[in-house]
């Protein structure tokens, strides 16, 4: 184990945004996507997760249906995931409605929420909590590029898909 984790969300069926997440990652531990994971067409990106050489934990998105944790082979969970990596609390969710999650989190003490849903990425402070929403990978709001996060020993990182530039970056302290 490397102690990286990538972060996605709203692929929305796009396996190119999956491809080059993959690339931009490098050798990763496993991944949270914080849901929208397919669209309503069959894509390869359902056989890419369910082969996916580490565990891939789900938040379900408002886009993702009952049927889709049979096509992805990860369960998909709903309304968060918890994850404990490197001693940290992390809760992940898709964010719609955003609010129970931010209070959850909150009340929680959770060291990391993570999020999709509005297409753009950030990352905020809150009471010793960071918000982290990595954007979109495959269909991105306003002027934000396609994006993705990785989580290491350092911090938390987005970045853009296609040339891998830092957007925003926080460290864990």
């Amino acid at each position: 184990m490397n102690g990286r984790l990538g972060i996605i969300s709203d692929t929305h069926g796009h396996e190119e945004a999956w491809k080059k997440a993959l690339s931009r990652w490098g050798s990763v531990d496993g991944v949270l996507h914080c849901g929208d994971v397919l669209a309503d067409i069959a894509t390869e990106l359902e056989e890419m997760i369910r082969g996916a050489p580490f565990p891939v934990i789900i938040s379900r998105g408002n886009c993702d249906r009952p049927e889709d944790e049979a096509l992805l082979g990860w369960p998909v969970m709903a309304p968060y995931a918890t994850v404990w990596w490197h001693s940290r609390l992390i809760l992940v969710g898709h964010g719609a409605p955003f609010q129970p999650l931010r209070e959850l989190g909150l009340r929680c003490r959770a060291d990391l929420v993570i999020y999709g849903h509005t297409h753009v990425g950030s990352i905020v402070r809150e009471e010793g909590t960071i918000f982290l929403n990595p954007g979109s990978a495959a269909l991105p709001k306003g002027r934000d590029p396609a994006s993705a996060a990785v989580l290491d020993g350092d911090g938390i990182r987005i970045f853009v898909l296609e040339n891998g530039e830092t957007l925003h970056q926080e460290p864990w302290i």
